[in-house]
């Protein structure tokens, strides 16, 4: 495995973490208010985006 599909991994898994450990803080406090509902939207958003264009493209760095 390349330099590059490593770094790519990392960036899909470190991105997606970031992603559920706001979901699961949320989910636990029972209480959103904290949450920029306009940034999370985005950005799930961005995250749904990248895993079309992984399939689109065919690249498991991004789909994962």
């Amino acid at each position: 495995m390349s330099t590059a599909v490593m770094f790519g991994y990392m960036a899909g898994f470190l991105t997606t973490v970031s992603f559920l450990a706001q979901v699961v803080k949320t989910w636990k406090s029972r209480s959103a208010s904290d949450l920029s509902v306009g940034m999370f939207s985005v950005f799930a958003l961005g995250v749904i985006f990248w895993l079309v264009y992984g399939f689109l493209i065919q690249e498991p760095p991004i789909i994962f």
